[in-house]
């Protein structure tokens, strides 16, 4: 990993089935501080060998809390030995969906975080199997703007030149998105065209609201024109028409937007058992308010020509 210039740091993984006060949970076996980790959702990673790190359903179903110790067992194979540890809980993360191929496998709520050294060594470094000894697996992280499609070519040609003929059955995975996240994929553009189609109604709704109000205010637009206004200066009265109210949504509406959506995305992040991290930086809710300002004074053009266009014989046959 070290030859690879877009990787910025590595761990190793070990998988495997332990029974946790009775039950039994697939785990993940690293060092205490490795670098790359399941992230953190509540408490705090592994850092000690006396710690544990569950997913946040294995947590629930073990009736446990962050700083309470539970009971790893696991069966040696090939003898009658149970290897016993006691770990203190140290907090919950988000499991990946990776591992043994079995029936009882990883998943983000579903899982445990435990010292290497907790995992029987025959476990680790199965006799049966021909591949050196070492992790089942290695977690990457790549540096900052590095995009997973424009590293797997350097990590695999690194991956083919390691091992004997067989290659060790080495290979190498892009990112492994679980179930939830890939069926929240499947939305696709549909939240954006659901967006667009509330603009598009809220910028028709405006072009009408001042229509309607040009030609009500016919009488009113004639006197401004009377006492001096110019076409211009009338454009410019209908167009503050607009921005004054789309200004007060934005302060309101953003806000509120804000608060609401980091709410509800709250609300989605913790029931699928993923870090609730914010996507949306803060230059985007800007150019959008900014946006909807300027849109504002787009769409005051036509009903700002047609209050220009008013006569003042409109006041004088009102009179």
């Amino acid at each position: 990993m070290k030859r690879d210039r877009d990787v910025a740091t590595w761990s190793g993984a070990y998988f495997a089935t332990l029974t946790i006060d009775g039950q039994l949970v697939p785990i993940i076996g690293q060092r205490p501080g490795a670098s790359v980790a399941p992230p953190t959702l509540t408490g705090h990673g592994l850092e000690r060998s006396n710690q544990i790190v569950l997913g946040a359903v294995t947590l629930g179903i073990l009736h446990k809390h962050i700083g309470d110790t539970v009971t790893l067992q696991s069966e040696v194979p090939g003898t009658d030995q149970v290897q016993t540890t006691h770990l203190r809980i140290a907090g919950t993360a988000t499991m990946p969906t990776i591992g043994q191929g079995t029936s009882l496998h990883l998943e983000m709520g579903t899982g445990a975080v435990v010292p290497y050294t907790a995992v029987p060594a025959r476990l680790r470094n199965p006799p049966i199997t021909s591949s050196p000894e070492g992790p089942d697996a290695i977690f990457v992280r790549l540096k900052a703007g590095v995009s997973p499609a424009a590293a797997l070519p350097q990590l695999r040609r690194i991956a083919a030149a390691t091992g004997n003929l067989d290659n060790d059955g080495v290979v190498v995975d892009s990112v492994e998105r679980p179930a939830e996240i890939v069926n929240y994929k499947t939305l696709g553009a549909t939240p954006a065209i659901l967006g667009a189609a509330l603009a598009a109604g809220a910028v028709i709704g405006l072009v009408l609201t001042l229509v309607a109000s040009v030609r009500r205010r016919q009488r009113d637009l004639a006197l401004l024109k009377t006492l001096g206004f110019t076409r211009r200066q009338l454009s410019a009265a209908v167009a503050c028409q607009a921005t004054v109210p789309v200004t007060l949504g934005v302060l309101v509406g953003v806000p509120l937007g804000i608060v609401s959506g980091r709410y509800l995305w709250d609300l989605f992040a913790n029931d699928i058992h993923v870090v609730p991290v914010p996507t949306v930086s803060a230059l985007a809710v800007v150019l959008i308010t900014l946006g909807a300002i300027v849109l504002a004074n787009l769409v005051s053009l036509i009903p700002g020509r047609i209050a220009a266009r008013t006569s003042i014989g409109t006041l004088l046959r009102a009179d």
